[in-house]
């Protein structure tokens, strides 16, 4: 659910622009190419839960750069082609190093690589959560 948010979050920053509502008659998906991928229905919805997201998640409690990182890890860890070079851009916008990036990545492939360790060897959940007590 983390992963599927993201995603709709970078949707959130590519549609959020201020020509997705500029208001000047062109329809949204004339405006910003991903609005198409919208019912037409929808796109006032669409546009209005973009904007708010941009605005409270990507720029709210976490630091935009950090933001992008970790975005750049949830891409990583869903694959998304798409994701991955827009939040890699969004970042290095925000001030993220190579160095930055570079440690987003491998921390995708950590979790990835102790996930299926655990997963594969059907590690009890039990004994998991004694080494993680809430």
């Amino acid at each position: 659910m983390f992963i599927k948010s993201i995603a709709i979050t970078f949707l959130a920053l590519l549609i959020s622009s201020p020509a997705v509502s500029d208001g000047h008659g062109k329809s949204k998906a004339a405006a910003d190419p991903l609005m198409g991928l919208q019912p037409t229905a929808n796109e006032d919805a669409a546009a209005a839960y973009y904007q708010a997201v941009n605005k409270n998640v990507f720029n709210g409690a976490i630091p935009t750069k950090e933001a992008q990182l970790a975005a750049i890890s949830a891409s990583v860890a869903m694959k998304c082609v798409y994701c991955i070079p827009a939040h890699t851009n969004m970042a290095k916008a925000a001030g993220a190093t190579d160095e930055e990036i570079k440690t987003a990545v491998a921390i995708a492939a950590d979790v990835a690589l102790k996930s299926a360790l655990l997963y594969g060897n059907q590690y009890d959940m039990d004994a998991f959560m004694q080494i993680f007590p809430q």
